[in-house]
Protein backbone atom coordinates (compact mmCIF):
# COMPACT_ATOMS: atom_id res chain seq x y z
CA UNK A 1 0.00 0.00 0.00
CA UNK A 2 1.25 3.56 -1.09
CA UNK A 3 -0.07 6.76 0.51
CA UNK A 4 1.24 9.85 -1.17
CA UNK A 5 0.96 13.31 0.68
CA UNK A 6 -0.41 16.32 -1.42
CA UNK A 7 0.45 19.57 -0.34
CA UNK A 8 1.46 23.58 -2.30
CA UNK A 9 0.13 26.53 -2.71
CA UNK A 10 -2.56 28.29 -1.15
CA UNK A 11 -5.35 29.91 -3.51
CA UNK A 12 -4.27 33.20 -3.03
CA UNK A 13 -0.46 32.97 -3.40
CA UNK A 14 -1.39 32.51 -7.47
CA UNK A 15 -4.15 35.12 -7.38
CA UNK A 16 -6.86 32.53 -7.73
CA UNK A 17 -9.85 33.64 -6.11
CA UNK A 18 -12.81 31.42 -7.57
CA UNK A 19 -12.51 27.54 -8.25
CA UNK A 20 -13.62 28.42 -11.96
CA UNK A 21 -10.92 30.19 -13.24
CA UNK A 22 -9.29 28.28 -15.82
CA UNK A 23 -5.95 27.84 -13.69
CA UNK A 24 -7.92 25.52 -11.61
CA UNK A 25 -9.14 23.31 -14.29
CA UNK A 26 -5.67 23.34 -15.74
CA UNK A 27 -4.08 22.56 -12.05
CA UNK A 28 -6.87 19.79 -11.46
CA UNK A 29 -6.26 18.37 -14.71
CA UNK A 30 -2.52 17.80 -14.00
CA UNK A 31 -2.85 16.15 -10.59
CA UNK A 32 -5.23 13.97 -12.33
CA UNK A 33 -2.78 13.12 -14.70
CA UNK A 34 -0.29 12.50 -11.22
CA UNK A 35 -2.68 10.50 -9.63
CA UNK A 36 -3.08 7.81 -12.26
CA UNK A 37 0.41 7.25 -13.01
CA UNK A 38 0.76 6.93 -9.51
CA UNK A 39 -1.73 4.35 -9.14
CA UNK A 40 -0.06 2.26 -11.95
CA UNK A 41 2.64 2.22 -9.44
CA UNK A 42 0.65 1.13 -6.25
CA UNK A 43 -0.52 4.04 -5.34
CA UNK A 44 -4.08 3.37 -2.83
CA UNK A 45 -4.55 6.52 -0.11
CA UNK A 46 -3.72 10.31 -1.45
CA UNK A 47 -3.28 12.03 2.11
CA UNK A 48 -4.01 16.11 2.33
CA UNK A 49 -3.94 17.97 5.40
CA UNK A 50 -6.70 20.46 4.60
CA UNK A 51 -5.46 23.70 3.58
CA UNK A 52 -6.94 25.33 0.90
CA UNK A 53 -5.73 25.74 -2.84
CA UNK A 54 -3.71 22.20 -4.24
CA UNK A 55 -4.44 20.59 -1.25
CA UNK A 56 -8.11 20.53 -1.68
CA UNK A 57 -8.28 20.51 -5.37
CA UNK A 58 -6.19 17.27 -5.20
CA UNK A 59 -8.91 16.01 -2.65
CA UNK A 60 -11.46 16.92 -5.54
CA UNK A 61 -9.47 15.21 -7.69
CA UNK A 62 -9.00 12.12 -5.60
CA UNK A 63 -12.88 12.08 -5.02
CA UNK A 64 -14.10 11.86 -8.73
CA UNK A 65 -11.29 9.87 -9.71
CA UNK A 66 -13.13 6.94 -7.00
CA UNK A 67 -15.43 5.70 -9.68
CA UNK A 68 -12.67 4.71 -11.82
CA UNK A 69 -10.47 3.29 -9.36
CA UNK A 70 -12.24 1.90 -6.40
CA UNK A 71 -9.27 0.90 -4.78
CA UNK A 72 -7.77 4.45 -4.25
CA UNK A 73 -8.73 6.32 -0.57
CA UNK A 74 -8.33 9.85 1.05
CA UNK A 75 -7.15 10.85 3.79
CA UNK A 76 -7.21 14.37 5.49
CA UNK A 77 -5.06 14.96 8.75
CA UNK A 78 -5.42 18.00 9.45
CA UNK A 79 -3.15 19.84 12.13
CA UNK A 80 -5.11 20.30 14.94
CA UNK A 81 -9.11 20.70 15.38
CA UNK A 82 -11.32 23.19 13.62
CA UNK A 83 -8.57 24.33 11.56
CA UNK A 84 -11.27 26.06 9.08
CA UNK A 85 -12.69 27.91 11.40
CA UNK A 86 -11.55 31.35 10.13
CA UNK A 87 -12.61 30.42 6.40
CA UNK A 88 -15.09 32.27 4.72
CA UNK A 89 -18.80 29.91 4.48
CA UNK A 90 -18.03 29.02 0.89
CA UNK A 91 -14.56 27.86 2.11
CA UNK A 92 -16.50 26.01 4.83
CA UNK A 93 -18.98 24.19 2.80
CA UNK A 94 -16.49 23.36 0.39
CA UNK A 95 -14.50 21.60 3.19
CA UNK A 96 -17.22 19.50 4.57
CA UNK A 97 -18.54 18.47 1.35
CA UNK A 98 -14.94 16.63 0.80
CA UNK A 99 -14.07 15.43 4.53
CA UNK A 100 -18.31 13.92 3.56
CA UNK A 101 -16.43 12.00 1.16
CA UNK A 102 -13.11 10.97 2.41
CA UNK A 103 -12.00 7.44 3.68
CA UNK A 104 -10.10 8.56 6.86
CA UNK A 105 -10.35 12.09 8.75
CA UNK A 106 -8.37 12.93 11.95
CA UNK A 107 -6.31 15.43 13.49
CA UNK A 108 -3.15 14.85 14.42
CA UNK A 109 -2.95 17.10 17.67
CA UNK A 110 -6.29 16.23 19.32
CA UNK A 111 -7.14 20.07 20.50
CA UNK A 112 -7.66 23.24 18.48
CA UNK A 113 -4.96 25.79 17.35
CA UNK A 114 -1.51 26.26 20.05
CA UNK A 115 1.11 28.09 17.82
CA UNK A 116 2.92 26.99 15.01
CA UNK A 117 4.81 24.06 16.59
CA UNK A 118 1.29 22.01 15.24
CA UNK A 119 2.41 22.79 11.90
CA UNK A 120 5.52 21.84 12.26
CA UNK A 121 5.02 18.06 14.11
CA UNK A 122 2.07 17.85 11.81
CA UNK A 123 4.82 17.95 8.96
CA UNK A 124 6.90 15.56 10.64
CA UNK A 125 3.86 13.05 11.08
CA UNK A 126 2.98 13.14 7.66
CA UNK A 127 6.55 12.49 6.40
CA UNK A 128 6.90 9.57 8.94
CA UNK A 129 3.61 8.22 7.72
CA UNK A 130 3.37 8.81 3.94
CA UNK A 131 5.87 6.80 1.40
CA UNK A 132 5.56 10.50 -1.32
CA UNK A 133 4.59 13.88 -1.32
CA UNK A 134 3.66 15.37 -4.50
CA UNK A 135 4.43 19.53 -3.50
CA UNK A 136 3.66 22.12 -5.89
CA UNK A 137 6.09 24.65 -5.39
CA UNK A 138 8.04 27.15 -7.51
CA UNK A 139 11.13 29.02 -6.05
CA UNK A 140 10.47 31.61 -8.60
CA UNK A 141 7.19 32.84 -6.16
CA UNK A 142 7.82 32.18 -2.90
CA UNK A 143 5.18 31.17 -0.63
CA UNK A 144 4.11 29.58 2.42
CA UNK A 145 5.38 25.93 0.91
CA UNK A 146 8.64 26.72 1.09
CA UNK A 147 9.33 25.94 4.47
CA UNK A 148 7.83 22.14 3.71
CA UNK A 149 9.98 21.87 1.14
CA UNK A 150 12.81 22.94 3.23
CA UNK A 151 11.92 19.98 5.52
CA UNK A 152 11.12 17.65 2.57
CA UNK A 153 14.10 17.96 0.84
CA UNK A 154 16.72 17.65 4.65
CA UNK A 155 13.79 14.73 5.08
CA UNK A 156 14.56 12.76 1.99
CA UNK A 157 18.32 13.27 2.19
CA UNK A 158 18.12 11.38 5.17
CA UNK A 159 16.06 8.77 4.45
CA UNK A 160 14.92 6.80 1.46
CA UNK A 161 11.37 9.25 1.11
CA UNK A 162 10.96 9.74 -2.38
CA UNK A 163 9.28 13.28 -3.48
CA UNK A 164 8.23 15.14 -6.55
CA UNK A 165 8.47 18.97 -6.94
CA UNK A 166 5.38 20.39 -9.69
CA UNK A 167 6.72 23.90 -11.04
CA UNK A 168 5.13 26.33 -13.41
CA UNK A 169 6.94 25.27 -16.06
CA UNK A 170 5.62 21.79 -15.51
CA UNK A 171 2.07 23.17 -15.68
CA UNK A 172 3.03 25.18 -18.62
CA UNK A 173 4.34 22.27 -20.61
CA UNK A 174 1.23 19.76 -19.36
CA UNK A 175 -0.96 22.54 -20.58
CA UNK A 176 0.89 23.57 -24.03
CA UNK A 177 0.93 19.37 -24.58
CA UNK A 178 -2.33 18.91 -23.98
CA UNK A 179 -3.46 21.98 -26.26
CA UNK A 180 -1.39 21.44 -28.88
CA UNK A 181 -2.38 17.46 -28.66
CA UNK A 182 -6.26 18.85 -28.04
CA UNK A 183 -6.21 15.70 -25.38
CA UNK A 184 -8.35 17.92 -22.53
CA UNK A 185 -10.44 20.66 -22.67
CA UNK A 186 -10.14 23.54 -20.58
Amino acid sequence: MTSIYFTGYKPFELNIFKDDQPEVKVIKAYIKEIIEQEIEEGMEWAIISGQLGFELWAAEVTIEMKSKYPQLKLAILTPFLNHFNKWNETNQHKYQSIVAQADYVNAIHQNEYQGAFQFQQANDFILDNTDKTILFYDDEQEASPKYFKSKLVDFAEKTNYTYNVITFIDLQDFMEFNYNNENESY
